[in-house]
């Protein structure tokens, strides 16, 4: 037990005898943060700019125009009339309606014109104005129809609805998707580091092996196996309080509300953390040395955190693609955390954590049969 203590305190040693550790493995992983909060900063605090066009220059379509101006959520601008489409290219609008010549006569043959709505950006920025719109011309054809094409009986009953008209009631609720987002790609940045962290403080291994060091441990008193162990302890001190710093950045310095738990959150990565364990000891083993570790690394580290979700929403990625993410551990974790986002409690993601822990058995398991079967230890170079 001795020996194995004071193996784990040199390896830490090693690794944070210069700044470049410190940094490495508790400071990057911190400062990345910030890349989905900037991402997220902007999302979802501004109303919808529109442009109006008014062809008709009708009571109805001034109505309609003044009834769009009354709504919170939606922000009329003046645009010029002759060129719409590079209002809207340029920015200066979300989408821009234009009334058609002959609305109001429309309306009183019961065959609507309807408005056009030119948009860059789909759906998100017309929904709700496509929504108010249906709803309101919606209620003009009701109002002809009810009054038999009479335009008396018509003019009496709109006007007498204009003094109750429609309008939609703005109430402020408390926005869940950005902390959630930004949850997500905070941990999966995370992720990324204590991969190519475990990675990394696992050639520790090839480097002793090349000075020839490790042969002479194991000719000590001292086994492999509490060689190999030692490195697994250190390793796992680091990745624990590497989580433990990047979450309480996320949660008290930059305000993130991860809805989970922070024990929870905690454990899911302690448990992702013996998988980059595993991970680096597996390439450690398949590696003749820190060239080709880290080759190794790059190529397995960076595509599998980008198929795995953890830089983007894997709903942004083709159906091939995220049958692929089930096979790798990362998911797993993510998936984790935006079952807990949704109200799940901690035994609604045990699948996961077992699937997380099935992995990295699996690397330790495949790294130990791999070192048992190195019989080059004195020929390594």
């Amino acid at each position: 037990m001795k020996n194995l203590i004071w193996l784990a305190m040199n390896n830490l040693k090693v690794t944070f005898g210069k700044k470049k550790g410190i940094i490495s493995y508790f400071v990057l992983p911190v400062v990345f943060i910030l890349i989905p909060i900037m991402i997220y900063s902007n999302v979802g605090n501004s109303s919808v700019r529109i442009g109006i066009i008014d062809k008709d220059k009708s009571s109805l379509s001034t109505d309609f125009v003044k009834a769009i101006e009354k709504q919170d959520s939606l922000r009329v601008i003046d645009i010029n009339n002759e060129n719409p489409k590079g209002e809207v290219a340029a920015g200066k609008v979300d989408c821009v309606i234009t009334i058609p010549n002959g609305f109001e006569g429309s309306v009183y043959n019961n065959s609507l014109k309807q408005p056009e709505i030119l948009s860059l950006k789909g759906e998100s920025s017309t929904v709700w104005i496509n929504n108010y719109s249906n709803i309101y011309l919606r209620n003009l054809i009701d109002i002809w129809k009810a009054s038999k094409g009479n335009k008396q009986i018509f003019n009496k009953i709109y006007e007498s609805s204009k003094e109750n008209s429609l309008s939609f009631k703005s109430v402020s609720v408390k926005d869940t998707t950005k902390g959630k987002s930004m949850t997500s790609q905070s941990i999966g940045f995370l992720i990324m580091f204590m991969m190519v962290g475990a990675s990394s403080f696992a050639e520790i291994i090839l480097k002793e092996k090349k000075n020839r060091t490790y042969f002479r441990i194991c000719s000590a008193p001292v086994s492999s196996k509490i060689y190999i162990f030692s490195n697994v302890i250190s390793n796992f001190a680091i990745v624990a309080i590497q989580s433990l710093i990047t979450l309480l950045a996320m949660t008290k310095i930059f305000k993130i509300q991860t809805y989970v738990p922070f024990w929870q959150l905690y454990i899911i990565l302690l448990c992702f953390g013996f998988v980059a364990i595993g991970l680096g000891l597996l390439l450690v083993a398949f590696s003749k040395d820190s060239t080709q570790s880290n080759v190794l690394m790059n190529l397995i580290v960076t595509p599998t955190c980008m198929l795995s979700g953890c830089f983007f929403p894997v709903d942004f990625m083709p159906d091939a693609a995220r049958k692929i993410a089930d096979f790798l551990p990362q998911r797993w974790v993510i998936s984790a955390i935006e079952k807990l986002q949704t109200n799940g409690n901690f035994s609604s993601i045990c699948l996961n954590i077992l699937i997380i822990l099935a992995f990295a058995f699996t690397f330790f398991i495949v790294a130990a049969y791999r070192f048992s079967r190195d019989e080059n230890i004195k020929n390594f170079v």
